[in-house]
């Protein structure tokens, strides 16, 4: 369990209309429990979320410390490690550390067979990943080559999604 901090402010104060009670829901599924006194709130976070579930979370004790970001303590929150070796927290780093592992997950997709997606969730094509052009801050996806039974198709968008088939040759 990963624990996050946010000081200065009481939990009858918090306000999110994913907060049920005392968890933070997204789709009926709970990614963490909330704890409070009158100084501090305290998060109780599921360390297997996947990349969306942490983002969603991270956005919500963003709005809800807004201006009060220098009082979250999030010792207790390690996500993992960036290249360099540097540590990744839900808040501190979190953009470099989605990245890496988004470009991670890319590396193991070359030659595979995948589906390009639109923002929306739309398959724009899909065949063997070819190459992919990245933005950063936010790390996106803006183009893909893809190679299909009709040959090789570039995709283009502000953000494009990349997911695996599990189909071979």
């Amino acid at each position: 369990m990963l624990t996050l901090k946010i000081m200065g402010i009481p939990l009858d104060q918090i306000a999110s209309e994913h907060i049920k009670g005392h968890s933070v829901l997204m789709n009926n599924k709970t990614l963490a429990t909330v704890k409070g006194t009158d100084h501090e709130v305290e998060f109780h976070i599921d360390q297997h979320l996947d990349l969306e579930e942490f983002q969603f979370l991270r956005d919500i004790i963003l709005e809800i410390s807004y201006g009060n970001e220098a009082a979250i303590d999030e010792q207790g929150c390690q996500l993992g490690y960036l290249e360099n070796g540097e540590k990744a927290f839900l808040i501190k780093n979190w953009e470099e550390w989605k990245a890496f592992l988004m470009k991670a997950k890319l590396r193991t997709l070359e030659g595979q067979n995948v589906q390009a997606l639109n923002a929306e969730g739309e398959e724009l094509g899909s065949g063997l990943l070819a190459e992919y052009e990245a933005a950063s801050s936010p790390f996106r996806i803006l183009s893909c080559t893809l190679i299909t039974l009709f040959g090789e198709r570039k995709f283009e968008g502000e953000n494009i999604k990349i997911v695996p088939t599990n189909q071979f040759g």
